[in-house]
């Protein structure tokens, strides 16, 4: 009797855990955080100390200016292996070095060089790999938010209370500013586009022209476009004017 009462149990939960997976959009992932977050708070904390001690035994005060930079050679792999060689020819023939030139101070110079690269090295594989984590930590929150959006937008559509003004909330995060016209008003191309994307089904939202015909002193024309495309793809509202 316990074990038919277990196995029910073991049933009703897979029943429930395939009905959250089928609840979900088709291709969402849902990833297990595999750092706490009290860690990462640890790791920016150490970071910082080593930052501050990387600054006081280089005797850094301040970042380089362009003007700086441009003044400095750099070393890529060219330049490392002239530094390289030279140090070579410097130190198996002295007798040939300028006046008062100091090979041990080149070496040091050298060394000191070659590990500050290396850090370097180390430190652009660190921030790949937070950079990787970072894009899927994000992708996570991100697509827990649409599932949030999508679901504001079909209870909206459905009119029900209080859904139309939080759903107007995050439609404004998808509005794309036309390009190099923010806030411009609609050309008559993008209005027939955006007619006929309502027109067939393929846009959310609602055009509305407004006109006042002209009298003694004229009139005035008035044009809201505001329609919505897809999840990534939203325009702006944008109201086009014509005074006679």
């Amino acid at each position: 009797m316990a074990k038919t009462k277990k196995a029910a149990a073991n049933a009703n939960a897979g029943t429930a855990a395939s009905t959250n997976e089928d609840s979900a959009p088709r291709g969402t992932i849902f990833p297990e955080p595999l750092v706490a977050q009290t860690i990462f708070q640890q790791f920016i904390e150490q970071l910082e100390e080593i930052l501050d001690r990387f600054n006081r035994a280089a005797n850094i005060s301040s970042n380089l200016t362009g003007t700086e930079r441009l003044r400095l050679y750099g070393a890529k792999a060219r330049n490392f292996g002239f530094i390289s060689k030279s140090l070579d020819i410097a130190q198996d023939n002295p007798s040939f070095m300028p006046p008062n030139f100091n090979v041990d101070i080149f070496e040091a110079h050298v060394r000191l060089f070659e590990e500050v690269r290396q850090l370097t090295i180390v430190l652009e594989q660190f921030q790949h790999a937070a950079t990787d984590y970072l894009l899927e930590t994000s992708d996570s929150a991100y697509r827990d938010a649409l599932r949030v959006y999508g679901s504001l937008r079909e209870q909206a559509r459905a009119n029900v209370p209080g859904a139309s003004a939080l759903f107007a909330e995050l439609l404004q995060y998808f509005t794309l500013h036309r390009r190099g016209r923010p806030n411009a008003e609609a050309t008559e191309k993008e209005l027939e586009r955006d007619f006929h994307a309502l027109v067939h089904g393929h846009a959310d939202g609602e055009i509305i022209v407004k006109n006042e015909a002209p009298h003694a002193s004229g009139g005035v024309h008035t044009v809201v476009d505001d329609v919505h495309r897809g999840h990534g793809a939203i325009k702006a509202s944008g109201e086009e004017r014509f005074e006679n």
